[in-house]
């Protein structure tokens, strides 16, 4: 058994050949996935599980074990409730909300780069990747993880010039800070960014026209502005 799943992992997604060149042919790499080491998890736990209950000879012991197993399944494991809280039903297929479908289509019609480069608001930043890989976000991941507090993703220099951009992003579009229009503007130009996508009513609209951003479109929960600078 796990001689058979780790050498079928080995030779497809744990290939970095294959995922570089075999899957990029297919058009794979358009298509967000992840939890792939759950793979070698699953028949791993229902293998233990199993050796562990047969380990004893007597039938009684086996069926008190595995009513042990279970049990500790349960208590190990993460009821829905405790995880998610308004827990609703995906819109699509693709898992992600129909506003940010919309968004990305907006982007896609009015872009004169092949790979867009775009700031979003934190609603929608962590979560586009998982939708359209022709689209560039600007504001890092882990640069917003730490502006928000948290040192999880790790530490940057506040001194750098990345981090300092990453921050003019941020205290404008995710935290409503409009006193440093010079170092906002300079922060788009210097990312190269090509549209700004905010929740609507959340950033002062007149703020980021008067930087450079144009409104293009609005969806039903977005505003998405095309950066002219």
């Amino acid at each position: 058994i796990f001689i058979g799943y780790t050498v079928f992992l080995l030779l497809t997604v744990y290939n970095p050949l294959v995922v570089k060149y075999l899957i990029a042919k297919a058009k794979f790499e358009n298509e967000y996935y992840r939890f792939i080491w759950i793979l070698p998890v699953i028949p791993a736990v229902a293998y233990y599980g199993v050796r562990l209950v047969t380990a004893f000879r007597k039938t009684w012991i086996k069926v008190l074990m595995a009513a042990a197993v279970l049990t500790g399944f349960v208590i190990l494991g993460n009821p829905l409730d405790g995880v998610v809280t308004d827990f609703a039903m995906a819109e699509n297929i693709y898992k992600v909300p129909n506003d940010l479908r919309a968004v990305c289509d907006v982007i896609h019609q009015n872009q004169e780069n092949d790979f867009p480069r775009v700031v979003f608001d934190g609603s929608l930043n962590s979560i586009v990747r998982q939708y359209d890989a022709g689209i560039a976000t600007v504001i890092s991941r882990n640069a917003s993880i730490y502006r928000s507090g948290s040192t999880v993703a790790g530490n940057y220099d506040e001194n750098s010039s990345f981090y300092k951009r990453q921050k003019a992003l941020l205290d404008v579009i995710d935290y409503h800070i409009y006193d440093s229009p010079d170092q906002f503007k300079k922060a788009l130009r210097k990312t190269k960014t090509d549209f700004v996508v905010t929740a609507i009513g959340q950033v002062d609209h007149e703020f980021l026209v008067n930087n450079g951003c144009e409104l293009v479109a609005q969806t039903e929960t977005h505003y998405v502005y095309k950066y002219n600078g």
